[in-house]
């Protein structure tokens, strides 16, 4: 990925942190075969570790023995009209943060596969307890899980990107600022609150 130095992002307690907080990856291989996957990212060892799972009737999962891979983790982005700015001239843009993990990936044994599911279940739900479990729930998580296959991710690097206007003037981030806000959408106001809360970018 290209990182212009006033982007880079290198921070590695909060790369971590971002991808906490955005599990949902692309997973791209070398042929060029894409998922969409949940991952969750833990140490292990003296090594960082990313587990999940595709669905067995995905071709993508036969080719991940051994296989170099990169997870893209994407944040709030959002388009920056040229309007907002209060300098001249401005063209237009789009803000964005995301990390890239690169590492290896390799298939989990079917004996590791639920004690990876439930890792990934008290991960998003901290209440959930799988000893707990009506034993009719159980027979029928055992019976989906058939359906699925596990896969884990030695991860190599990161590299994350903040492109968040942190390069402009007092004014210009300012004039960003409001128009993020004004324009009501979602992910616009999601990038704002970002830069808000991280001071990238934001001025009021």
């Amino acid at each position: 990925m290209f990182v212009p130095s006033a982007f880079s992002f290198t921070d590695t307690e909060a790369q971590l942190a971002f991808i906490k907080a955005h599990p949902f990856a692309l997973l791209t291989t070398p042929d060029l075969q894409t998922t969409h996957i949940p991952l969750l990212v833990r140490q292990k060892g003296d090594s960082l570790v990313m587990t999940g799972h595709m669905a067995r009737a995905n071709p993508h999962w036969k080719t991940l023995d051994n296989t170099p891979v990169v997870a893209v983790f994407s944040g709030p982005h959002a388009y920056i009209s040229p309007k907002w700015y209060a300098s001249e001239p401005n063209v237009p843009t789009w803000n964005y943060v995301a990390v890239h993990a690169r590492g290896t990936v390799s298939v989990m044994d079917d004996e590791a596969l639920p004690a990876a599911l439930n890792e990934l279940m008290q991960a998003f739900e901290p209440d959930y307890n799988p000893d707990m479990l009506d034993i009719s729930l159980v027979e029928y998580q055992q019976k989906l899980i058939r359906g699925i296959v596990g896969i884990e991710i030695k991860v190599n690097s990161l590299q994350g990107v903040r492109k968040l206007g942190q390069h402009k003037n007092a004014a210009d981030m300012a004039g960003v600022c409001e128009g993020l806000k004004s324009s009501g959408e979602y992910e616009s106001l999601a990038l704002l609150d970002y830069m808000q809360r991280h001071n990238i970018g934001y001025s009021d």
